[in-house]
């Protein structure tokens, strides 16, 4: 069916790594085209629409909705031609509001065209892609293209169930012709391929898919004679766009970014290709203890040389957070673990006056401690600090955070008020890898060596609650029998975080632990205290030092690029601490490489929340897979198959965040992240 409308021409590709959109992007020539205006940036809600029975389809009409901004606009699409790379198709536009019936909506050729095909029939949701597009036009004398580079999502029932990029460049003014040298620059140049496949008809293969999936858990669920065989649909739907490219995953939205200028260099990609097998999971050492996740210490530390004959306890870690406006990529059974970004630079106002209220249990000593290290909003880190000093406010700022939780982290009433406090302990640690140079070793190593082990305390317990959270999680969305048969396997979970709390109480109780407090706020009061001497030529300042140091952690977090495609879970794991030390060292002189520095670590955090996940659901199969070994012959046989199926379901969890990596590796390691690293890092 045709449509009475302008036909659209435009070139499509698929990109397999988004630093080579980002290069023809930012270019000065494309194929005799030269770029007029700046990059433009936009966030875009696509929700496509038929009616219940799929009159549409039936007629090869693609009907959109399109968010930006404040407004929507409607697009009607009808089936066009596609020929390579270029596709041309007819297409109405026009205004339309959201949530409302399109009879109500603003009149336009589009609506009028939709209503005559759909007439009194509701319209319904077929599936959603968001993206994040940037664009720019660029023009001849005889025509204008707007080449556009989308990092696109299709979310199906709430679910992110799968990323790609585009890149389109739409004919906006003059003859198709015109297209034919910028056709002749981008066909067969690495890392692009024409797309075969429209958005719409490849965002409703995978939301059928994903939906047989989740029947045949369903299915399953219900009992062994209900056994239900997912196969690809033998018919895609038809759509006006076109076929299904290879899929490069896609860094959720960040920040936008200004164009960078054009580098000949080109980032190897890391995504594997569609119809790669699914990599296995690596079994890893059964944890000792009921931790979710262990750090090494770095071996770089002064005080590790020091203190070679103490047992030194290792700092637990696992991401606890949100992710800032990026949705969890879960499927059926959820799992909903926390995020990296739940680990604040601040802790909301409320929070802190309330654990500082009057009802707040009374201390062992040194009760004047809020009164002598109230909190703040920010370390109040400037460039010309002295860079001991600079590590001081740091490390002031985060023991004022953790001091304010530690009453209610030993009442025990809200889990929230451990989590803060840990984070505080594992901020502290970090800014003394980044400050601890500064200082005497030997005077200050009874600071980092106890806060290794208050950390270790804590983790010990917050792992737990994590996991059994979780788990909690997954009981309530897989029915109530399983729920019931998971009871075992949980029960065993909280008498180790109780036996954990216990540990932790008896510290935060001891007279050790309060010498160890009256001492380390007497460190970070005192300017000037343990303080080694440094020589004026030396450099000594915020203004000299931040910037060599930021770039030695974002070398160890690249360094991983030559063997990400091969890596196993331990791997992958080191590199969400690389990635993690690299976020802290920003954050901790965010305030003099100013605002600029948030897109970078809103990156870096995509990147340490997806490995992770990894790693929490690795651990936590782990974790079920002892349990079964040393309890099994004690459970009834529906309790066996729960606690499997649970460790199943994490198992390949393990394996999709494995395969996906490269899809938040790139925002770290591609052309953009680096040019802004180097901008940002260029004000101090």
């Amino acid at each position: 069916m045709t449509l009475p409308g302008a036909v659209e021409v435009e070139l499509k590709y698929q990109v397999t790594d988004l630093a080579i959109g980002e290069r023809l992007l930012a270019a000065e020539q494309l194929g005799g085209f030269a770029p007029i205006g700046e990059i433009r940036v936009a966030e875009q809600t696509d929700t496509y629409l038929d009616t219940p029975d799929g009159a549409l389809e039936a007629q090869r009409i693609g009907v959109r909705l399109r968010a930006e901004d404040d407004a929507t606009i409607l697009t009607v699409k009808a089936a066009g031609s596609v020929d390579g790379a270029i596709r041309r198709r007819e297409e109405l536009e026009g205004p339309a509001e959201a949530g409302t019936p399109p009879a109500s909506w603003p009149a336009s050729a589009a609506r009028d065209r939709l209503l005559a095909l759909i007439g009194d029939q509701p319209l319904h949701e077929l599936v959603t892609i968001r993206q994040y597009r940037r664009k720019r036009d660029f023009a001849t004398s005889e025509a204008t293209v707007e080449l556009s580079l989308d990092e696109a999502r299709i979310v199906v029932d709430g679910h992110t169930v799968e990323r790609f990029t585009e890149l389109e460049a739409e004919l906006t003014r003059g003859p198709e012709s015109a297209l034919r040298p910028l056709l002749g620059l981008l066909d067969g140049r690495p890392g692009l391929s024409p797309t075969v496949e429209s958005k719409l008809a490849r965002a409703i293969a995978v939301a059928t898919s994903v939906r047989a999936a989740a029947a045949a858990v369903e299915a399953a669920r219900e009992g062994p004679k209900a056994t239900v065989a997912v196969h690809a649909p033998a018919d895609r739907p038809i759509e006006p766009e076109a076929a299904r490219p290879v899929e490069p995953e896609v860094a959720p939205p960040i920040e936008p970014e200004a164009a960078r200028p054009v580098e000949p260099e080109v980032a190897p990609p890391i995504e594997p290709e569609v119809g790669e097998p699914v990599l296995g999971t690596e079994l890893v050492a059964a944890p000792e203890s009921s931790v979710l996740d262990q750090e090494p210490d770095d071996a770089s530390e002064p005080v590790d040389e020091l203190d070679q004959g103490d047992v030194e306890l290792d700092e637990v870690e696992v991401d606890e957070a949100e992710l800032d406006g990026v949705e969890v990529d879960e499927l059926v059974p959820i799992l909903d673990l926390p995020h990296a970004s739940d680990d604040p630079l601040e802790v909301p106002d409320l929070v802190l006056e309330q654990a500082a209220g009057a009802d707040k249990p009374a201390r062992v000593e040194g009760a004047d401690l809020d009164q002598r290290l109230p909190t703040l909003k920010n370390p109040g880190v400037v460039a010309e600090d002295l860079h001991a000093e600079a590590g001081r406010k740091v490390l002031r700022f985060h023991l004022a955070r953790m001091l304010a939780r530690e009453p209610g982290t030993r009442d025990g009433a809200d889990a929230e008020e451990l989590h803060g406090m840990r984070v505080a302990t594992r901020r502290m640690r970090a800014a003394w890898r980044v400050f601890g140079d500064a200082y005497d070793p030997a005077r200050t190593k009874a600071f980092r060596r106890r806060l290794r082990e208050l950390a270790a305390l804590l983790g010990g317990v917050r792992d737990l609650d994590v996991l059994i959270g979780a788990t909690e999680a997954y009981g309530e969305a897989i029915g109530s029998a399983d729920r019931a048969a998971l009871r075992p396997l949980l029960a065993a979970w909280r008498s180790d975080r109780d036996l954990a709390r216990v540990q932790l109480v008896v510290e935060l109780d001891s007279k050790g632990h309060r010498r160890f407090v009256d001492d380390y706020v007497d460190f970070v009061s005192s300017p000037g205290r343990d303080v080694l001497p440094v020589e004026p030529t030396i450099p000594h300042r915020v203004r000299d030092t931040a910037a060599s140091r930021i770039w030695a952690a974002y070398e160890h977090v690249r360094a991983y690029e030559a063997v990400l495609r091969w890596a196993d879970v331990p791997t992958l794991h080191q590199l969400r601490i690389a990635a993690k030390r690299l976020r802290y060292t920003l954050e901790f002189v965010r305030e003099p490489l100013g605002e600029d520095a948030s897109p970078l670590i809103a990156r870096i955090v995509a990147l340490q929340d997806h490995l992770g996940f990894m790693n929490d659901a690795e651990v936590a199969a782990t974790m079920a897979r002892i349990f079964l070994v040393e309890h099994g012959a004690e459970l009834s046989e529906a309790q066996a198959q729960a606690i499997g199926r649970y460790l199943v379901s994490r198992e390949r969890e393990v394996a999709r965040l494995k395969r996906t990596v490269g899809t938040v590796w790139r925002g770290v390691a591609g052309l953009t992240f680096r040019r802004s690293l180097g901008r940002t890092v260029a004000i101090l």
